[in-house]
């Protein structure tokens, strides 16, 4: 979603839903989904099913007092923007809630937001603490990387077209170890790389499929090459899980160009 249509949104949630009509009277805009709609229910449960077969869930997410959206972020669908953590067996794993949240402004858009949600893994730190979490280079840049997305509007489509996709993430964060900034402070990603074993798209989600798609950091000298085109993409992903990072994000790890 782009800087106008955000604008726009936003006016729009300001007035908590509410349209003026030629008469100058006031009333709900009917375009907007009922908060009760079944289908947030549903889309919550699909994506905590999915993570259950994965891992322990924890009980407590990573939210926001003051939404992001109101700060100048890119709105998510449902307006939530939230991320799970996941303890998996032998990694932990930071994933985004709420990208595939149903559109919440217009209840005729008959899909589930953007129809995918993104997460970062790192291997083992199964046993981190939520603060340490927060302040980790792993959820600084997974939070970029969910705004990203939701500023294009998703990449289904591009994924569904390519199967990968790089770009350049702007971090803030002074987490992020300097050997992994670009010259212009950004971060490098690859996004759809596979988690073997595990599905690509989450089940019985309601309105539409909806794709679970693995961030994965790059260090400078991948992502020029990376961004020189699709067999140059497919190159650095083979060369990660020939190295054994696999979908994994290695802030440690040695390049593989």
């Amino acid at each position: 979603m782009r800087f106008f249509d955000w604008v726009r949104s936003l006016l729009a949630r300001s007035t908590l839903g509410t349209r003026i009509s030629a008469d100058n009277t006031t009333g709900p805009d009917p375009n907007l989904r009922d908060p009760d709609d079944p289908a947030y229910q549903q889309t919550h449960d699909a994506l905590q099913s999915y993570w259950e077969k994965v891992g322990q869930v924890d009980p407590i997410v990573i939210s926001y007092i003051v939404n992001p959206m109101f700060l100048g972020s890119p709105p998510w669908p449902g307006g939530k923007q939230v991320f799970r953590i996941i303890r998996a067996a032998e990694s932990l794993i930071i994933a985004s809630d709420g990208l595939s949240a149903p559109f919440e402004e217009d209840k005729n858009i008959l899909q589930n937001g953007f129809q995918m949600e993104v997460f970062i893994e790192i291997k083992g730190q199964q046993a981190m603490e939520l603060d340490d979490i927060k302040s980790s280079a792993a959820f600084a840049l997974i939070e970029e990387a969910a705004r990203q997305v939701a500023d294009w509007g998703g990449i289904s489509e591009l994924l569904d077209e390519f199967h990968l996709a790089s770009s350049e993430i702007p971090v803030s964060s002074d987490a992020i170890p300097e050997r992994f900034l670009t010259s212009d402070g950004r971060v490098g990603v690859i996004f759809g790389m596979v988690a073997e074993g595990r599905p690509k798209i989450v089940p019985n989600t309601p309105l539409s499929p909806v794709r679970m798609v693995p961030v994965t950091v790059l260090l400078p000298s991948e992502v020029q090459e990376a961004a020189d085109g699709t067999e140059q993409r497919d190159r650095i992903a083979k060369r990660l899980i020939d190295a054994g990072y696999r979908h994994f994000s290695c802030f440690e790890r040695d390049g593989v160009v």
